[in-house]
């Protein structure tokens, strides 16, 4: 994954936000309405504080309060934790690891500009991850090959001294090889 992406890159820039005096009730409609699962809170216009779906439940449901009755004010997560957009992504995961939170609103000279998710980071570098997983799986199996099972036949594939398929691959020296080449090698020796 590369780190040091800043987050102007990464960065969702409509961020569904409201009013500090806006009711819960409000709040989830315009949550739902743009499926969102965040709402970042204003305080004339500045940026002051931020109500997940989990602050909804935890505040309200598991409670049983009215949502028409409690402000947005009364159940934000607050002080707000925020970033920069020139904040460099392997920072940001340190900062909303270390501070346990998942929504990242990024902010620019007082003002909301954009937010960042956990899902937005994963996004970008899930396909990075999901290489670098296959690489040492496959690095973790050619190892565990080796040691284990010199000489013995192994499975099909590649060979890699002669780069032919073989459906009788066996480790010999360390690499992965067809009959034909282990035969060759044996010679060689």
């Amino acid at each position: 994954m590369e780190t040091d992406i800043p987050l102007r890159e990464i960065m969702i820039h409509e961020v569904v936000t409201g009013d500090k005096d806006m009711n819960v009730r409000e709040a989830a409609k315009m949550m739902k309405k743009y499926d969102v699962d965040s709402i970042v809170v204003l305080n004339d216009g500045d940026p002051v504080g931020i109500v997940t779906q989990g602050d909804i439940i935890s505040e309200l449901v598991t409670k049983d309060t009215t949502p028409s009755t409690v402000k947005l004010e009364d159940v934000m997560t607050t002080p707000l934790v925020a970033a920069s957009p020139g904040d460099h992504l392997s920072e940001i995961v340190k900062k909303m690891a270390a501070e346990k939170i998942r929504k990242l609103p990024i902010i620019e000279d007082g003002k909301l500009v954009g937010i960042v998710a956990d899902v937005d980071i994963l996004s970008v570098s899930s396909e990075m991850n999901t290489i670098l997983a296959d690489l040492i799986e496959m690095h973790v199996e050619r190892d565990i090959l080796v040691t284990e099972n010199e000489g013995e036949e192994v499975e099909q594939g590649i060979c890699e001294k002669c780069g032919c398929f073989s459906n009788d691959l066996r480790v010999k020296s360390g690499r992965m090889v067809c009959e034909t080449c282990s035969e060759e090698m044996d010679i060689e020796e």
